[in-house]
C-alpha cells in the first residue's frame, strides 16, 4: 500500500512538472541591444528580463492570457498565447515618448536646499527577502508646495544579506492613482553585503521635474539579486503605496521607506 501511494505521489508530481511550459526569451531595443529589468507577465506570474535583456517564465498549463512587457522607458507590448506557447520568443521594444515637464529657467541664484524628508523614524523595517526580483514596490507620496527640480536621493540600508542586489527606483505623478512616470529612465541602484548599515546619497543622471500643488510617488523595488538573502529598509512614519507590479493594485501605507530628496526650489 505504501509503494502504490508512493508511486501515486511521483505520478502526481511529474504531471504538476510536465503541465507546464517554460518561456525563454531576449528583449531588445530597435538597435538590436538587450534591454534590461523589463517587467515580464502573464496573468500574476512575473519576472524581469536580466543585464543584456534575457528572462525565463515558468508557467502552470491554464494560464493562456497575453504576455506583457513592460518598462518605463519603452511603449508596453503584449504577446498572444499561440505565439509565446512554443517555449521561445524574441522581443523588441520601442521607446516610449513622455511630455515630460520642461525645466523652468531661472535668474536667481539657485541653492540645493532639503525638499522632501524622510519623516519620523518608526519601529522595525522594510524588507525584501529571499527573492530575484519583486513583484512589489513601495515608497513614500510626497505633496509639493512649489516647483522643485530634484538633484539626488537620500536613503539608508540597514542591512543587506545578498551577494549582489540591484535596486530601482521611479518618480510617477499622481492623478487618481493612475501612476504616470516623471523621468525617462529608472534610477538602478547596485548594493552587496558590503554596502549595509550605511546611508546612500543618489544622484540623478536626468532633470526630474515636481510641479506645484502635485501629488507624487517614489517607488522602490528589488529587480535583480541573487536570490538568497535580505535587504532592510529603516522604516518611517509618513503616507505611502505599496504597488502589485503585475496587477497594478495599490494599497495605502502609514508608514514606508525612509526617501528624502535634494533639489531646488523655483
Amino acid at each position: 500500500m505504501k509503494r502504490i501511494l508512493l508511486i501515486l505521489i511521483i505520478v502526481l508530481w511529474q504531471s504538476v512538472v510536465w503541465a507546464q511550459i517554460s518561456v525563454k526569451g531576449k528583449i531588445t531595443d530597435v538597435n538590436g541591444k538587450g534591454v534590461e529589468y523589463v517587467s515580464v507577465g502573464v496573468d500574476s506570474l512575473f519576472t524581469i528580463s536580466d543585464v543584456d535583456g534575457y528572462f525565463e517564465l515558468k508557467i502552470p498549463d491554464g494560464h493562456t492570457a497575453p504576455m506583457i512587457f513592460h518598462h518605463i522607458s519603452y511603449r508596453t507590448q503584449q504577446l498572444p498565447f499561440d505565439t509565446y506557447k512554443s517555449g521561445s520568443v524574441s522581443v523588441k521594444l520601442e521607446e516610449d515618448i513622455y511630455n515630460l515637464s520642461n525645466v523652468i529657467i531661472s535668474n536667481k541664484e539657485l541653492k540645493e536646499k532639503t525638499i522632501s524628508h524622510k519623516g519620523f523614524k518608526a519601529p522595525g523595517d522594510v524588507g525584501f527577502n529571499n527573492i530575484r526580483n519583486s513583484i512589489y514596490e513601495i515608497g513614500p507620496i510626497v505633496n509639493n508646495k512649489n516647483n522643485y527640480l530634484v538633484r539626488s536621493f537620500n536613503f539608508k540600508v540597514e542591512e543587506c544579506t545578498y551577494s549582489y542586489c540591484t535596486v530601482r527606483i521611479i518618480v510617477y505623478e499622481v492623478n487618481d492613482k493612475k501612476l504616470t512616470p516623471v523621468q525617462h529612465k529608472p534610477i538602478y541602484i547596485d548594493f552587496s553585503d558590503k554596502k549595509q548599515f550605511t546611508e546612500h546619497t543618489i544622484e540623478v543622471k536626468e532633470d526630474i521635474l515636481l510641479k506645484k500643488n502635485q501629488k507624487y510617488y517614489i517607488g522602490l523595488a528589488v529587480v535583480s539579486s541573487s536570490g538568497k538573502g535580505t535587504i532592510h529598509f529603516p522604516a518611517y512614519i509618513r503616507k505611502g503605496y505599496v504597488r502589485n507590479l503585475t496587477s497594478g493594485k495599490i494599497k495605502k501605507l502609514p508608514a514606508t521607506i525612509g526617501l528624502s530628496m535634494k533639489g531646488f526650489v523655483f
